[in-house]
């Protein structure tokens, strides 16, 4: 939920959804369609984020239970766009060629006109990082594999909205495959594949206008996995490519005119790609884990979870 109270700060600023609809649909979904793509492109890195906390695959009947949270940041590359690049047809900006998106500094602000006359003004939003808790389980299965899930419950916030989001993944050790690998006791290698997907809607008000934004991500990463197994620590790293679709959709009852379908003004997808890789850390005692790491790409994140693990 803490993703789409992003965007719910984002619009409750200044009314911008009532606002960026005076530019006529194309421009409108040009200009939200890069004000939200920090968003949009954070969304997948973080979904693809957190799956793991150790090169090694669980023996027999085997499992954790892990509570985590992951961080994800925008660059400050993506704290902007020049409007003057992305096809404006109606719209112009003449004072900059330089516009905030969600990720910018809520002191950002650019001017947009319409036949002349100021129409909007588009305003950071300080929103260039966000959260996703969840939790996470794997077991292991026969011939050196484990299955894992992911969750995070739905949450609903009253009238604001709701989300949930749910995964499935498989590990299988490469370790027996490769000779030297097999003849250091400490050391694993292994292969993972999972999925997630993220659902989620927000009540979204302006002025006189009144509607929902729903957003649906679709994640998918495959990994190599290199790690270092110790009594009470582990090192682990991971190398990679993460994929991600995410659709925006406004629906409601909208005051527009000059719109194909003034109840769905808004129609947005992003399709984002990165290789990545990771590195962590985890410490047991006993049964507990915690554990700690660090991806490295176009966004970074972070991920820390705190879990029981068993085998």
């Amino acid at each position: 939920m803490g993703v789409l109270m992003s965007v719910s700060q984002s619009f409750a600023q200044y009314n911008k959804i009532g606002d960026v609809l005076a530019a006529g649909q194309a421009d409108a979904n040009i200009i939200a369609g890069e004000y939200l793509r920090p968003f949009g492109e954070m969304m997948g890195v973080n979904l693809n984020s957190g799956w793991y906390n150790s090169a090694k695959v669980h023996k027999l009947g085997g499992f954790d239970l892990t509570i985590m949270g992951t961080y994800t940041m925008a660059p400050s590359s993506k704290e902007s766009f020049n409007p003057k690049e992305v096809g404006l047809s109606a719209v112009t900006v003449p004072q900059s060629s330089s516009a905030p998106t969600m990720a910018g500094p809520g002191s950002a602000s650019t001017d947009f006109s319409v036949g002349g006359q100021k129409a909007f003004t588009l305003k950071g939003s300080d929103q260039n990082s966000f959260v996703t808790p969840m939790i996470q389980g794997a077991v292991g299965l026969p011939f050196h594999t484990e299955i894992m899930a992911r969750f995070m419950p739905k949450v609903e916030y009253g009238d604001l909205g709701k989300a949930y989001m749910w995964g499935v993944g498989a590990k299988h050790s490469l370790k027996d495959y490769i000779p030297f690998v097999k003849r250091v006791p400490f050391l694993e290698l292994s292969l993972l594949a999972a999925y997630t997907h993220f659902d989620g809607s927000l009540a979204v008000e302006s002025t006189s206008d009144k509607g929902t934004l729903t957003s649906v991500s679709n994640a998918y990463t495959g990994r190599v996995l290199v790690g270092a197994n110790f009594p009470v620590v582990c090192f682990y790293t991971g190398f990679g490519y993460g994929n991600a679709n995410t659709d925006f959709d406004l629906t409601g009852d909208y005051n527009v005119t000059g719109f194909d379908d003034a109840s769905h003004p808004i129609d947005l997808s992003y399709s984002t790609g990165q290789f990545d890789f990771n590195a962590g850390m985890r410490v047991r005692l006993g049964v507990i884990a915690l554990h700690a790491d660090y991806t490295v790409g176009d966004y970074s994140a972070v991920t820390v979870g705190l879990g029981l693990n068993f085998r």
